[in-house]
């Protein structure tokens, strides 16, 4: 560790070094937002009136897939070769 910087400054920038890029891009805002509406919407691809636990499971997956494309496509925060 170099004498010249604190740990908390030393963690941040390894942080910072081992991150791929931005999460909230404005794209990854607007389908998180769009979710979560789908979520507090009564209208459902499986309402939940007539099928309770498949229509829980419709929301779960819509969330499960949500975060799994914010996850995979962060935006490019600076490229380095």
């Amino acid at each position: 560790m170099l004498p010249d910087k604190s740990k908390l400054e030393t963690a941040k920038e390894l942080f910072d070094a081992s991150r791929k890029g931005i999460l909230w891009t404005p794209r990854n805002i607007i389908l998180a937002v769009v979710a979560l509406l789908y979520i507090l919407s009564p209208i459902d691809l499986v309402p939940e009136f007539l099928f309770p636990l498949i229509g829980w499971l419709d929301d779960v997956g819509i969330v499960a897939a949500v975060i799994c494309w914010i996850a995979t496509h962060r935006g490019a925060r600076n490229k380095q070769p």
